[in-house]
């Protein structure tokens, strides 16, 4: 427990600002650590960078933020947020499983095309998928998602099938993210190819009772 404690105080933010100056402060230190993230990298990217092109002094920065992972929380919750208003209303007010399935293939086009607009998601998400501390942020937004799909779908399945639809949906997020992962990284035409394959596989499978 006293791990856990130690761990959630290392990645929270240290002081939340009030005043206009410490907010647009703070909004400095962000912006600078995507533009650092997306030039050199999230592991390569130092504190004290952050704080140059921030404009700040390092003690500035530790005010706010006691190690760069806190930083990539902060980034991390700000990007979930605007992805998660998004991704729960793909199965929102859906009539039949046939059209959720449907939504889930169209959701794909739009999510690869987001994740290529906004390169800091993938440089995020691979920066917190490799650390310890930060690898549950993952895992508690999957699990948010699955709660959220659950709520919009579990009326459309037999409740015999409730434990299957559950993995269903898991398998799906999980795997939808790596095909998402993998995809950003390729020429349009070897993307397009994949996500269509994915895209028939959801169609096919995933909402198959």
């Amino acid at each position: 427990m006293m791990n856990d404690h130690a761990v959630e105080g290392r990645l929270q933010l240290r002081k939340k600002p009030q005043q206009e100056r410490s907010i647009q402060r703070l909004e400095a230190i962000l912006e600078a650590a995507v533009e650092l993230f997306l030039e050199k990298g999230v592991v390569e990217t130092t504190m004290s960078e952050i704080a140059l092109r921030a404009g700040i002094s390092i003690g500035s920065l530790y005010q706010f933020f006691p190690q760069k992972a806190a930083v990539i929380k902060a980034l991390h919750e700000r990007f979930s947020a605007q992805l998660e208003g998004f991704i729960r209303q793909i199965f929102a007010e859906v009539k039949t499983l046939d059209e959720a399935a449907e939504r889930a293939s169209e959701s794909l086009i739009e999510l690869h095309a987001m994740f290529r607009e906004q390169r800091i998601y993938m440089a995020l998400w691979q920066a917190i998928v490799v650390n310890k501390d930060l690898s549950q942020l993952s895992n508690e937004f999957h699990e948010q998602l699955i709660a959220s799909f659950y709520r919009d779908l579990a009326h459309l399945v037999p409740q015999s099938e409730f434990e299957r639809f559950r993995v269903n949906i898991k398998l799906m997020i999980l795997a939808t993210g790596e095909v998402i992962r993998f995809t950003t990284q390729q020429p349009d035409e070897v993307a397009r190819v994949h996500l269509d394959q994915w895209r028939r596989i959801v169609r096919g499978s995933i909402f198959a009772f």
